[in-house]
Order: structure tokens, then sequence, then C-alpha cells
């Protein structure tokens, strides 16, 4: 066989070659267009479990090994979580990785992580605080009926499993972000849950839960009250006093323990 120079070719021989080598194999195809639909279409909201493979499969016009495949990439990517016999779930934040800002070695010592915490804090103060006057005024009356409905759900937990108790404030706060309707705090402010929430938060969460809860039922309904109101800095008001009220009670573990 001949071969032959890509200078010999002309314009049109080398754009079909381009293309060509552009292709990527199938699975990877089916991974972009499901992390499409996550992210940017909003067919699979996070936390929320997809269909089943064979259900998938038909959706997109494909075979069930190719899906399986694209769901290894997504998992592997921070997009779906896959629980062994249950299920695949978009995961919380879709696209973030664990620890994405590198603080798990700042949390060495309990003192070092209630430092930690409140740091956390006060960005997250300044940040939520300000996002909920985006809101008030981008948020589509769904979002905000959505965020409501979390706020419940919430509610109804704070009596049960510790993890879901986080879990559905993690979802409340995030689901804030999203309303924002700003790219920047879509993703800035999953990051910094993602980061510190698990570990550091709940490593503490035995010594703070009543305050926690307390903190989280009493606030988030104040929010969601103003949100509804479309009433952007009384919002960003609670959202800060939610904060500060975080603050202390980190406060009183280290005058109780250090």
């Amino acid at each position: 066989m001949r071969l032959y120079a890509v200078s010999n070719f002309d314009p049109i021989s080398i754009y079909c070659l381009e293309k060509i080598m552009k292709i990527q194999p199938l699975s990877t195809q089916l991974a972009d267009r499901l992390a499409e639909l996550i992210l940017n279409g909003g067919t699979y909201k996070p936390g929320e479990k997809l269909p089943p493979e064979r259900e998938l499969a038909e959706i997109l016009g494909a075979s069930r090994t190719s899906i399986r495949e694209a769901s290894k990439q997504l998992e592997a990517r921070g997009l779906l979580s896959v629980r062994r016999g249950v299920g695949t779930f978009v995961t919380m934040n879709p696209g973030v990785t664990r620890d994405p800002l590198g603080l798990d070695n700042h949390a060495d010592s309990l003192a070092d992580t209630i430092t930690l915490l409140e740091d956390w804090y006060r960005v997250r103060m300044t940040l939520e605080g300000d996002a909920m006057e985006m809101v008030a005024a981008n948020a589509t009356d769904a979002e905000i009926a959505h965020i409501h409905e979390l706020m419940e759900a919430e509610v109804a937990l704070a009596n049960t499993v510790d993890s879901d108790f986080l879990d559905a404030d993690q979802s409340f706060h995030c689901a804030l972000a999203r309303a924002s309707h700003n790219i920047i705090l879509e993703r800035l402010i999953p990051s910094l849950h993602a980061s510190v929430y698990y570990d550091l938060v709940k490593s503490l969460y035995n010594q703070l839960r009543p305050r926690f809860n307390r903190n989280a039922i009493q606030n988030h309904a104040n929010i969601v009250r103003y949100l509804e109101a479309r009433n952007g800095n009384a919002a960003n008001l609670a959202m800060r006093y939610h904060m500060l009220i975080a603050i202390d009670d980190v406060r009183s573990i280290r005058e109780h323990a250090l």
C-alpha cells in the first residue's frame, strides 16, 4: 500500500481524516450524552436514581454493555454513584470530586478541624448570603417550590439516621446554588461542600447534632419564606445569620474540649 505525506492531501481529504481521528468509542459518546442530560439538560437531577440499565439502553438506542461502560466512565468522573443491589444514582454534586480543594491535610487535630470549619462557614456566609439575592431574582417558581420541598424533607429527617439529615442539608444548599443561575456559584458552592462536609462535619456531628439540627430547621424555613416572597435582601440576611449561628456552634466545641 502506498503512503502519502499529509501535505499531499487536498483540504477535503485532510478534513475527513481529522474527523476520523476524532471519532470516540461508543461508550464515551454515550457517557458524554448522559453527562449533558445530568449537567445541562436537567433530565436527571442530583440524588436521583437513573432508570434501569435495560430502559436506559432503549432511551439512548444503545446496548446494555455500552451503557454499562458509559456508567463506569461517569462514576470515575464523579457524576454517578453505583449502589450495589440498589441502582445507579446521580451524585449530590455532579462532576465535583471528593475534596477538590485539598483540605484533608489541614485537619490533623480537633483544633485544626474547628479552625477549618470556622473559616468554611465564614466563606459560605459571604458566598451563599449574596447568592440569595440572585436566587430571589432568577429562580423559577418551580425551583423555589423544589427548595421548599427539600426543606420539608429535611425536617422529616431530623430524628432519623445522621447521614440522611446531613445529605438533606447538603441537598438544600446545593439546590439554592443551582437556583442562583450563576454558573460559577453553581459549581463553587458544591465544591465547598464536597471539600469539607462529610469528613469534617460528620466528625463533629455527634457533639453538634442538637444545635446543628435546630439551626438548619429554623433558618432554612426563614430563608425559604423570604425567597418565596422574592425578598432577596431578607434572604441574604437570613443566610448570613444561619452561618453565624453555625460558627458559634463550632466555637462551643472549642470552649468545652480544648
